[in-house]
C-alpha cells in the first residue's frame, strides 16, 4: 500500500535533510585542517553544499550557508574560548556571513544558469575566500587550501598561485566528485570526469616533483637556533619573575651554543617581557649575553616612542643584537589582532576603545607598524663566522605571530629582499588545542609561495624549521622547553607569486565578478520584457 506524505511532512523531511547536508559539510571542512592530517576530506567537504543548492532560492541559500558558516567556524575556532568568550561566539557569527554570501551568489548562478552553474563555484569560493582576508578584519585563518600542508608536493603550484590557488583547485575536485555521483549512471560522461580527475591529481604532482631540488641543492646555509622558554604568559609579566625569565633564556641560549656552532638565536615574541630599551640593567645582560657567546639574537621584546602632543605609542616589536656592535635593529607588528592587540577603528573612534574598556575584553592598545623593515647581519660578521654566503650581508625578514597567516606582507618583506623568514609567536593563550598546529602549519605555505626558508620560534610550541619547499625539517611539542637547531638554507631565486603577487586570484575574482554583474543584467532585462 503506497502512503502519500502531506506537504508539510515532504517539507519538514526536506528541512532535516538540509541540516543533515549543512552539518556533514561542516564537519567534513572542520576536520580537514591541521592537525588531524585529514586534508583529503577537503576534496568532499563541498559536495553537501553543492546538492543543497540544486533546490533551494537564493534567500533560503543564505539562510543554509549562514549556519554551514557558523557551525564550521564554531568547529574551526573554538580554541577562542581559552581566550575570549565574547570571541568565540562573536567570531563565527560574523564569519559566517562570508559562508552565507557564497551560496547566495552560488543559487542566483544556480537559478539562471542551471545545472553548469557548479563549474563556477570554484571562482566564487576563491573570490570569497580572498574578500575575507582583506582589510583591518581580514581573517583567511580558514582558508581551504591550508588543509593541504602536509601534502607537499600536491601544493608547489602555490609558488605561482598562491593558497587561493590551492583552494580554487580543491574546489575543482569538489566539483569533479560531484560530477561523478550526480551523473553516476552515464558511462561515458563518467570517464571523461574521472580522466579529469586523474589530471587535476597528476599535473600538481608532477609539477612538486620537477619543482622540488634534492638537499645539495642548498649550497648557501645559515646556523640558527630557537629558545622555546615555555613561560607562563600570565606569570611572565609580573615583575618579581622579570629576571627568572632572562635567566631561563640566557641559559637555554648558552646551552644551545655549547651543544653546535650557530651564526642566530631566534627568542619568541616577547620573550624579555619589558620594555628592553628603557631597563638598561636588562639591556646590558643581553648586550653581554651576544657578545660572549658571539652570535646575533633576535628576539620579542615590547617598545615604545614618545609622540610629538607628549604622549607615546607603544609597539609589539622585534630586535636584533649583532656581536660587538651597539645599535639595535627592529620592526613593528604592523598587522594586530583585531579586539586582542588593538580595537579596530579606534583611531578615529576613540569611543570604540572606551566601550570595549567597559566591557572588559582585554583588548590592547598597542600601535600598528608602518614600514617593511628587514634585518640585516653584516658581510663582516658573516665572514667572521666562516659562512660561505656570497653576499656582503644577509637579509631577513621578522613576522609577528598573526602576520605569518597574511600572504600579501609576507611577499612583501621577500620581494624587498629578505632572504629567510622569522616568526615569534605566543601561542600559550592558545592552550592545549588544536589553534598552536593549525598556527605552525599555515608557514608552509609562506615557505612554499616564496621559496624561503622559515624560522618559526614559539613561547610553548610549535617551534619548527621549514625548508624552501614547505618541508618540516625540525619541530618541537608544546608546552615544553625546548632548543631546536638547523642549518637552514638560504634561496637566491624570487617565484612568480613573489613578483607578482596574487595575480591568479585577482584574474579568477574578476571573471566570477563579471559573470555575476552580466547574470543580474540578464534577470533585470528579463524582468522589464515580462512587465513590458
Amino acid at each position: 500500500m503506497e502512503i502519500s506524505l502531506s506537504e508539510k511532512a515532504k517539507d519538514k523531511s526536506l528541512k532535516w535533510q538540509n541540516y543533515a547536508l549543512v552539518l556533514i559539510s561542516a564537519l567534513l571542512l572542520a576536520f580537514a585542517f591541521p592537525p588531524y592530517h585529514l586534508g583529503f576530506l577537503a576534496y568532499w567537504a563541498f559536495i553537501p553544499i553543492f546538492i543543497l543548492l540544486e533546490y533551494v532560492s537564493p534567500k533560503a541559500a543564505f539562510g543554509w550557508g549562514y549556519l554551514w558558516g557558523f557551525l564550521f567556524n564554531a568547529a574551526n575556532l573554538y580554541w577562542l574560548t581559552y581566550i575570549t568568550w565574547p570571541g568565540a561566539i562573536g567570531a563565527p557569527l560574523f564569519l559566517a556571513l562570508y559562508f552565507a554570501l557564497f551560496t547566495f551568489v552560488a543559487a542566483i548562478f544556480r537559478q539562471h544558469l542551471g545545472r553548469k552553474a557548479v563549474f563556477w563555484y570554484p571562482f566564487l569560493w576563491v573570490a570569497v575566500e580572498f574578500v575575507k582576508s582583506l582589510g583591518i578584519l581580514g581573517f583567511p585563518w580558514s582558508t581551504v587550501g591550508y588543509t593541504q600542508t602536509t601534502y607537499f608536493y600536491l601544493i608547489q603550484f602555490a609558488d605561482v598561485t598562491g593558497v587561493f590557488g590551492v583552494s580554487f583547485w580543491i574546489l575543482c575536485l569538489n566539483v569533479v566528485f560531484y560530477l561523478l555521483l550526480r551523473d553516476w549512471r552515464a558511462w561515458r560522461r563518467s570517464l571523461v570526469y574521472l580522466g579529469i580527475l586523474a589530471l587535476l591529481v597528476f599535473l600538481p604532482w608532477l609539477y612538486g616533483k620537477l619543482t622540488i631540488p634534492g638537499s645539495q641543492h642548498f649550497k648557501e646555509n645559515l646556523r640558527v637556533g630557537v629558545i622555546q622558554g615555555n613561560i607562563d604568559p600570565f606569570e611572565k609579566w609580573d615583575e618579581a619573575f622579570l629576571a627568572r625569565n632572562f635567566a631561563i633564556y640566557d641559559s637555554l641560549t648558552e646551552k644551545a651554543v655549547q651543544q653546535s656552532p650557530l651564526d642566530l638565536v631566534v627568542w619568541p615574541e616577547t620573550a624579555t617581557a619589558c620594555y628592553l630599551r628603557s631597563r638598561p640593567e636588562y639591556l646590558e645582560r643581553v648586550r653581554h649575553l651576544v657578545d660572549s657567546l658571539d652570535v646575533a639574537l633576535l628576539t620579542g621584546t615590547p617598545d615604545y616612542k614618545f609622540t610629538e602632543n607628549g604622549n607615546y605609542d607603544a609597539f609589539n616589536a622585534i630586535f636584533l643584537f649583532v656581536p660587538h656592535q651597539n645599535g639595535i635593529q627592529y620592526y613593528y607588528k604592523m598587522h594586530l589582532v583585531p579586539f586582542g592587540e588593538r580595537v579596530p577603528f579606534s583611531e578615529k573612534f576613540p569611543i570604540l576603545e572606551k566601550w570595549f574598556d567597559a566591557l572588559n575584553t582585554g583588548a590592547g592598545a598597542w600601535t600598528p607598524g608602518t614600514e617593511y623593515l628587514l634585518f640585516d647581519l653584516p658581510g663582516t660578521y658573516l665572514q667572521k663566522k666562516g659562512l660561505k654566503i656570497d653576499r656582503y650581508s644577509l637579509k631577513f625578514a621578522g613576522l609577528i605571530c598573526y602576520e605569518s597567516i597574511f600572504q600579501e606582507q609576507v611577499r612583501q618583506f621577500v620581494k624587498r629582499g629578505a632572504q629567510f623568514l622569522t616568526i615569534v609567536t605566543n601561542d600559550a593563550w592558545f592552550g592545549r588545542s588544536a589553534a598552536p598546529y593549525h598556527h605552525a602549519q599555515i608557514a608552509v605555505f609562506r615557505a612554499v609561495e616564496n621559496h624561503v626558508s622559515v624560522v618559526r620560534c614559539a613561547n610553548t610550541g610549535v617551534s619548527m624549521f621549514i625548508d624552501p619547499y614547505g618541508r618540516v625539517l625540525k619541530e618541537t611539542g608544546i608546552f615544553k622547553q625546548a632548543i631546536l637547531s638547523a642549518s637552514v638554507p638560504i634561496q637566491k631565486k624570487k617565484t612568480f607569486f613573489t613578483k607578482h603577487g596574487d595575480l591568479f586570484t585577482y584574474f579568477i575574482s574578476g571573471v566570477a565578478g563579471v559573470e555575476f554583474l552580466w547574470i543580474l543584467m540578464s534577470r533585470r532585462i528579463k524582468r522589464a520584457e515580462k512587465a513590458a
